[in-house]
């Protein structure tokens, strides 16, 4: 009997999925899921068909920014809170809120739970996976509102209080989460020269794209030689990238009639270049039209987007 048991729980252990099919499977019910809530007539706007709804749906989960129709036009306020929902659950992580969720019930993480949980942080060690938990939803949380505090100052007198507060906390999120998605025709380049916007959107998602892990190594000892030499190469690395792609798209693009050279002052040329600059950090976002850059340009942006 006793051997008859033992094969009996090394055939459910047979029958266990890894971690990373686990959290693969994760994904893709979220993503299923969420196609299926965009498919409904209370978010959308004008009817779209199923494939639009799921790849609109795998896009905000997988943080991608690509989208097939114009997101602002195309999907209620209800729908809109579904795909920022959906950036939420796929730039901080699946587990990250069901272990939350879980700790907030008093329920313990068992060891099944804090594998998944390290593959979806991309962590090595099991050891204070919930501790990194509550740092990484404290960080996203307070960054996030700070973001939205400070594009409200623009959006508010714009558009009202509840429509531009709906602005700021939708692109909040989007930003920090790197997903790239916009509620304007054209992205963002309407506010191509406002200072807040280009300032606000940039800081979120250079924070997003610098990983948990160094916002927190900052925060926690606030002292260059005190930071870990992964946080120190990602500092390094980062403001030395920015600022060659800044000094680049400005000279590539100055003259250009169809982005920089279109702009009124060389301040609009600066913020735009800035802007551009940063950007392909895997944020997604772009305030003149990326198509009429030069093949230079476009292939510089390549090698950005591919670092």
């Amino acid at each position: 009997m006793a051997r008859k048991s033992a094969r009996g729980r090394l055939g459910l252990q047979t029958f266990r999925l890894p971690p990373p099919a686990t959290l693969a499977l994760l994904y893709l019910f979220s993503i299923l899921i969420g196609g299926g809530v965009l498919w409904l007539p209370i978010s959308v706007q004008q009817p779209v068909s199923l494939f639009t709804a799921l790849f609109i749906s795998t896009s905000a989960v997988t943080v991608t920014g690509l989208s097939t129709v114009d997101v602002g036009t195309t999907f209620t306020v209800f729908g809109e809170a579904v795909i920022m929902i959906l950036i939420q659950l796929g730039g901080l992580g699946l587990m990250t809120f069901a272990v939350l969720v879980l700790s907030a019930l008093g329920i313990p993480v068992g060891m099944p739970q804090r594998l998944i949980l390290r593959e979806d942080l991309n962590q090595t060690a099991l050891n204070n996976l919930t501790v990194l938990v509550r740092v990484i939803f404290s960080v996203a949380i307070l960054c996030e509102v700070v973001g939205l505090l400070a594009l409200s100052i623009v959006w508010v007198p714009q558009f009202g209080w509840a429509q531009g507060l709906w602005y700021a906390a939708f692109h909040s999120v989007s930003a920090f989460n790197n997903a790239g998605f916009a509620l304007f025709p054209g992205n963002l380049s309407a506010f191509v020269d406002d200072p807040i916007v280009n300032i606000t959107i940039p800081a979120l998602f250079i924070l997003g794209g610098l990983g948990f892990i160094v916002v927190g190594d900052i925060y926690q000892k606030r002292r260059w030689g005190a930071l870990t030499l992964h946080s120190k190469l990602m500092l390094v690395g980062t403001g030395s990238l920015i600022a060659f792609a800044f000094v680049m798209f400005a000279f590539l693009e100055w003259s250009n009639p169809g982005t920089l050279g279109g702009l009124q002052g060389p301040g609009a040329k600066l913020w735009a270049s800035w802007f551009q600059a940063v950007t392909p950090r895997t944020a997604g976002f772009n305030t003149i039209d990326t198509g009429a850059m030069h093949d230079s340009t476009t292939l510089m942006t390549m090698m950005l987007m591919l670092v």
